[in-house]
């Protein structure tokens, strides 16, 4: 059984400032983010003089199930940070009085603080989703969910570039535990996290449609501006249609609510929402087709093959085939 925790609100409980910790080879550290769980902070990593973020969490490695708690984490996020549009972890530890730390690649901003102030265009839209989407794919390839994608959980680094952070509620699919709890963001959870269902990918495929029709209307899908529901009635807004959105594409609204199904078989998986966020058309054909250009600096994985009507043969060649 899975034990659900939601917290209504994404703004962390109130609580004391954590004292700076000792982190080896860290210097320096400035608080960037505090929580309930966890403290972020900017640090300079001495060895190769570079500006880190460090993630400290707040409570102590004191049993068992929180050092495989830590260590499934770790795992997750160093197996995930290769992906050009996952945050890039360099290092994990336990501090001196059994803080477990993640020293983190440091971004420049969430978009989270940019939907507030500059909500996302369309194309734009498409083109975060699409990169995040492949980071997902690529995730749920290697048996990891990430289970709590967000607008605060997508940054922009210094190159501009959105990439995927926080895989501490990461969980590797193969795990069998009788019990993990779950501190979610209720905003961008899919139907099934409300009901003790166990996570699938397509949840992570509903929290990423929630977040990109976020990242341009500035708040989640259905909440009302100022307001703040209640778990009860959080759960009744899943029965309410997603409104349309003014200068968007009536398609890729449609493709957002397919994603916000409350019926996990009828959403995409993350593969087929970032092909369909490129504009990327399957062939049922595999045999006969024709890829698109591909513009470089992209450094997502490539898109599936395109086939208009017009490039499919209608006969076969008579010519022979050209001397080797």
């Amino acid at each position: 059984m899975w034990r659900t925790v939601l917290a209504v609100s994404e703004s962390p409980p109130t609580s004391a400032m954590p004292v700076v910790p000792v982190v080896p080879g860290l210097i320096g550290l400035a608080v960037l983010a505090h929580g309930g769980f966890a403290t972020v902070y900017r640090a300079t990593q001495t060895s190769v003089q570079r500006e880190v973020a460090v993630k400290v969490e707040n409570r102590t490695l004191e049993s068992e199930k929180d050092q495989r708690r830590f260590l499934r984490e770790a795992r997750a996020a160093g197996r995930m940070s290769s992906h050009p549009h996952v945050v890039d972890l360099f290092d994990v530890g336990v501090t001196p009085d059994g803080h477990p730390y993640m020293i983190m690649e440091l971004c420049d901003g969430t978009y989270a603080d940019r939907m507030k102030d500059d909500p996302l265009s369309a194309a734009e839209t498409r083109d975060v989703g699409a990169k995040i989407a492949d980071a997902l794919a690529d995730a749920h390839a290697l048996g990891i969910l990430h289970r709590d994608v967000k607008p605060a959980n997508l940054l922009i680094t210094r190159f501009g570039e959105p990439a995927l952070a926080d895989f501490g509620l990461a969980v590797l699919t193969e795990t069998r535990e009788s019990s993990i709890t779950l501190e979610l963001t209720p905003a961008y959870a899919a139907p099934e996290m409300f009901h003790q269902g166990r996570p699938v990918p397509e949840s992570d495929v509903y929290a990423l449609s929630a977040t990109l029709y976020a990242l341009m209307r500035g708040r989640p899908p259905r909440w009302q501006e100022g307001h703040n529901p209640t778990l009860m009635s959080l759960v009744d807004m899943f029965a309410e249609p997603v409104p349309d959105l003014p200068n968007v594409p009536a398609e890729l609204t449609a493709l957002l609510r397919r994603g916000m199904a409350n019926d996990p078989a009828v959403r995409p998986s993350a593969a087929e929402l970032r092909d369909e966020l490129d504009g990327v058309v399957r062939d049922p054909d595999p045999t006969m087709i024709m890829r698109p250009m591909v513009s470089f600096g992209s450094s997502r994985v490539p898109p599936a093959p395109r086939v208009s009507a017009e490039d499919e043969p209608t006969q076969p060649s008579s010519r022979p085939f050209p001397p080797i």
